[in-house]
């Protein structure tokens, strides 16, 4: 699979806002920053992204362009997550050394919560494609979610050195930092990211997070601000964090 970054979710919310109007139509929409229309729309039918496993949602988009994983596509649209689960089971029994399979099994599993079993098919996948970027940054993001801080900063350590600018990476590593109390590091990660995607919201929102938790009222309503223009429905759950 290529690589892929995947902030900017704000703008895979414009491809899917363009995909339904294109689609009612009857046109086609190209691809824009390698998410492909269909998928976008798929992943923000429910109108509200959630700040964790969606942040990695368009690095999937690639998938529509690919022929021997166009079956992803329909479950992907539908958050069907057990399906797509069982689907890249189904393609793991005939070819269990695929990398790309085993992302999309974790992928299902951590969209439903099974976070060890996705952690399990990330280590898989990193195993199997370590210059993938993507993959780091999932493994990382499941590590520290089961409180493996130290594997999970060694694990975006790798994403970054796969690929200097994931907007993910950078997100992560400000998650892991804030953490731990680094607060001057984590400021960098975000900051950072938003350096790469101005409009990358899970940036935004983490360091939005940041300036709510350590009294740092400034960053608080950057984020605030850039979140009221970019995803308000983010901002709602920024304001309730």
């Amino acid at each position: 699979m290529e690589r892929h970054t995947s902030g900017g979710i704000a703008r895979v919310k414009r491809i899917a806002v363009a995909a339904c109007a294109c689609a009612a139509l009857g046109g086609a929409l190209p691809l824009l920053g390698g998410c492909a229309a269909g998928v976008a729309a798929g992943i923000a039918q429910s109108l509200v992204i959630n700040y964790g496993p969606d942040m990695f949602a368009s690095m999937f988009g690639t998938y529509e362009t690919r022929m021997e994983f166009r079956e992803t596509v329909p479950l992907i649209r539908k958050r069907d997550w057990l399906g797509l689960t069982i689907l890249a089971r189904q393609k793991l029994d005939k070819e269990p050394n695929r990398g790309e399979w085993w992302q999309i099994a974790g992928y299902g599993h951590l969209q439903m919560g099974e976070i060890a079993v996705a952690r399990d098919c990330f280590a898989r996948t990193v195993k199997l494609m370590p210059e993938e970027a993507g993959a780091w940054n999932l493994y990382a993001y499941t590590l520290n979610q089961l409180g493996d801080r130290r594997g999970a900063l060694g694990a975006v350590n790798r994403s970054i050195e796969a690929d200097p600018s994931s907007n993910t990476a950078f997100v992560i590593l400000g998650d892991l930092h804030r953490d731990a109390g680094r607060l001057r590091e984590s400021r960098q990660a975000y900051e950072h990211a938003i350096g790469l995607d101005n409009q990358d919201v899970f940036a935004w929102y983490g360091l939005g997070l940041l300036g709510k938790r350590s009294n740092m009222p400034e960053l608080y309503q950057r984020a605030r601000d850039s979140l009221k223009k970019l995803y308000p429905p983010m901002l709602e759950q920024l304001e309730k964090a």
